[in-house]
């Protein structure tokens, strides 16, 4: 047993900060639809890394039973690869696009999982991925074992496609974590596939699941959790940082224009897409210039830094990117603004009051010019 424990004591450890992070997540009395995809992946991962070492320790072992534990060790190990893969790309998918609904329909990416259990079906039959000697019970590779290494390596390098493709729609911090989280699996099957006895394949995945889980779901983020944009707390600090160090800035303020009627019209799933819909505009159109943030509900702010008395030009970028869409609700979407720059003397407090009120002026503005006859509102 003890030569056992020194064999696999990178696995022992694995699972001790798999079991540490578990405990963690199940005193949080939050519970959200990423931590049940974290403790699915916590669940596949574990299997994995107990796994790996009964597949060790039962080949070439004789006694009732033993080919069965053999065999069905060696099935499962073959098919909580793809598994946890897939779940790690819900992960993904979640946190960039904060729908259940769009994982759900994609069966949680687990396309290549069932691919996967049907050879693996198939296996016990026609032996291409691996067999077991039935009479000395030992594991013997199959012709095309190294199929299934392609298909994982794979599968995480979509993973890396797939954030390549989305990076926009997420912070740099996440880019970094995602990408350890994605490679760190890939360079362990490298390593274990020249040396067996080096168990990195699995335990690697750990790495990424203790990242995650520190810097994405317990520590305050500086993003707000829909939009992707800066938060209120990050606009306030950027502000602060500012108004210290004497540089000159200035806010724009917005506020979506019938976005209760949206609200009640198309249903609160429709008015997420408009805020994601907004919010990607600012990115797009401040993102060298500026920092947006959602400070709540349907009301936005752009710092810009430097001097800039005209914003006519960024205004006009929002309202074409807006226009670039086929959904009618989304197309029609209007928006008030207003900007005002900072002075030396002025206060946070009194810079925001203006700029608030210039873009409530223009609301109402908004609003008397569509109660008014389609005539009059002509001639104004």
């Amino acid at each position: 047993m003890l030569d056992y424990l020194v064999q696999f004591q990178i696995n022992v450890f694995a699972l001790g900060i798999l079991l540490s992070l578990y405990l963690f997540m199940r005193t949080s009395k939050l519970r959200t639809f990423t931590n049940r995809l974290l403790r699915w992946i916590i669940y596949a991962t574990a299997a994995s890394i107990v796994l790996e070492p009964l597949t060790w320790i039962f080949d070439g072992m004789m006694f009732q039973g033993a080919y069965f534990l053999e065999y069905s060790t060696n099935f499962l190990l073959f098919l909580v690869g793809p598994v946890i893969a897939g779940l790690l790309l819900s992960y993904v998918d979640y946190r960039i696009f904060n729908d259940a609904t769009r994982i759900q329909n994609r069966v949680y990416y687990q396309q290549a999982s069932i691919m996967t259990f049907l050879v693996l079906v198939y296996n016990i039959f026609n032996p291409i991925y691996f067999r077991i000697n039935r009479e000395s019970n030992s594991f013997n590779s199959g012709p095309l074992k190294e199929i299934h290494y392609g298909v994982l390596a794979l599968s995480y390098l979509f993973m890396l496609y797939f954030l390549a493709r989305h990076w926009r729609k997420i912070t740099r911090k996440e880019v970094l974590i995602y990408a350890i989280c994605f490679l760190t699996p890939i360079l362990g099957m490298v390593v274990q596939i020249f040396d067996s006895k080096l168990h990195f394949s699995w335990t690697s995945i750990v790495i990424g699941l203790f990242m995650v889980y520190i810097f994405l779901e317990t520590m305050p983020s500086d993003e707000d959790y829909l939009t992707k944009l800066f938060n209120r707390r990050s606009y306030e600090t950027e502000l602060s940082y500012l108004v210290r160090s004497r540089k000159p800035f200035g806010i724009l303020i917005f506020d979506l224009n019938d976005f209760k009627e949206i609200n009640d019209l198309h249903g609160h799933h429709k008015g997420d897409e408009v805020l994601l819909h907004f919010a990607n505009a600012l990115s797009h159109v401040f993102s060298k210039e500026g920092l947006a943030s959602r400070l709540g509900g349907d009301e936005f702010a752009v710092i810009l830094r430097g001097n800039r008395d005209h914003v006519d030009t960024h205004i006009n970028k929002v309202k074409t990117y807006l226009q670039k869409t086929e959904d009618e609700v989304l197309k029609s979407l209007t928006f008030s603004y207003g900007f005002e720059k900072h002075y030396m003397d002025m206060s946070i407090d009194d810079l925001y009051k203006q700029a608030d009120q210039k873009m409530y002026l223009q609301k109402k503005l908004s609003k008397k010019e569509k109660n008014l006859p389609e005539s009059m509102a002509e001639g104004l």
